[in-house]
């Protein structure tokens, strides 16, 4: 104990002599050189505590703070074809996305109801050929695409729709939807969080050095290592770097789910088309694959374990519900949807309609679900 105090009193005299001594020798404010002292100080300790946290994560010490379960959803893309027109089947989908973003989902999986997909088609979608010229009817699978595509839309950042989605007949009426308003949607002034979302920029690199990107910025992101992205690649990054004074920022390549176990934030969904709810319903992919139905259990009654992270797929019938879903899968090996699902949840405890739609049983599942499995999580 001595021996630490007498170290105190050594350093607090050393720098009362430095000070004393430039004050004398430079004529200089003693306020200024003591403020620079401790600068000095502060800088040390912060490069001391940017080491700790480096050390804490090359030993994978980092504190996962992502919900005990994920939620996926899947939905047919037909039930579109109830709309009355284009302005009212972008609406239904824009009720959907709200849902999806309300409630964390990660995934949204269109399947064609008609399985009459293929997959040449689906390659189609996402090469950029597909350019919604046929009209959407019960007799072909174009509501699918429509669907995927004002998903895809209204989940990407404002800043980056220009560059990453081309005028397009689908997307007509988008502008009018509802902004999701998603925690990933960082206006251009927020600077409070360390991760955003970017694109890739056409612009040359020195060697060692990885891509350009925009993310939405006064200032373009560099990738700290080299990493070979194409123009155009939709990423997310992590700022390392926000120095006023450099070029420009710098940081590491990451990804929706490293955001959500770092900081418990939601970061967006992803959208993905199959062929058919056969091809929907993986079992190696989702620990619990549920169909809503009128004749289901009340969510009340769900019962699933989220010690290790399940991941739970709710599945969502067209305009006849999931059962007529399963009935139209042939080449299936159940005939029914208690063999389909390993469990049938009801839509709500009672209905003051006849009828039930889509968008709206996705968004009062999804409420209940979600009270559900946040009980089951205490």
């Amino acid at each position: 104990m001595a021996s630490e105090q007498k170290k105190k009193f050594n350093e607090k005299h050393e720098l009362r002599r430095r000070i004393f001594k430039a004050t004398k020798a430079e004529k200089t404010n003693w306020r200024k050189v003591k403020a620079d002292l401790s600068k000095s100080k502060e800088y040390k300790l912060l490069k001391e505590k940017e080491q700790l946290e480096k050390d804490s994560e090359q030993k994978n010490d980092v504190v996962d703070k992502s919900r005990p379960y994920s939620l996926s959803i899947a939905v047919p893309g037909q039930f579109l074809n109830n709309a009355q027109s284009s302005e009212l089947r972008a609406y239904m989908v824009g009720q959907v996305a709200r849902a999806a973003t309300l409630f964390c989902v990660e995934e949204i999986v269109i399947y064609d109801e008609s399985c009459r997909m293929t997959q040449e088609a689906i390659d189609s979608y996402w090469n950029g050929s597909w350019r919604g010229n046929t009209e959407t009817s019960d007799s072909n699978y174009e509501s699918c695409f429509h669907l995927a595509k004002i998903l895809e839309y209204l989940e990407c950042p404002q800043y980056l729709r220009k560059a990453l989605f081309p005028i397009h007949k689908a997307l007509r009426y988008a502008g009018l939807l509802n902004p999701l308003d998603a925690q990933h949607h960082l206006k251009s002034d927020d600077r409070s969080f360390f991760f955003r979302e970017g694109i890739v920029l056409k612009k040359p690199v020195k060697q060692g050095r990885g891509p350009i990107c925009d993310i939405g910025l006064e200032k373009e992101f560099q990738i700290e290592s080299e990493i070979p992205l194409p123009p155009g690649t939709r990423v997310t990054v992590e700022i390392k770097n926000m120095d006023e004074d450099a070029k420009r920022y710098r940081g590491s390549l990451s990804s929706a789910a490293k955001v959500r176990q770092k900081t418990g934030q939601y970061w967006g969904y992803s959208v993905r088309i199959v062929t058919s709810l056969q091809e929907t319903i993986d079992r190696s992919k989702y620990l619990t694959v549920a169909g809503v139905s009128p004749r289901g259990i009340p969510i009340g009654q769900f019962d699933v374990c989220v010690l290790n992270k399940p991941k739970i797929l709710l599945v969502f019938g067209g305009i006849s519900g999931v059962d007529a879903a399963v009935e139209s899968e042939e080449l299936a090996e159940w005939k029914r949807a208690e063999d389909a699902f390993d469990v049938l949840l009801a839509t709500t405890a009672s209905n003051g309609s006849r009828s039930e739609r889509v968008e709206e049983n996705v968004l009062a599942v999804l409420a209940q679900v979600q009270c559900r499995l946040e009980q089951l999580s205490m």
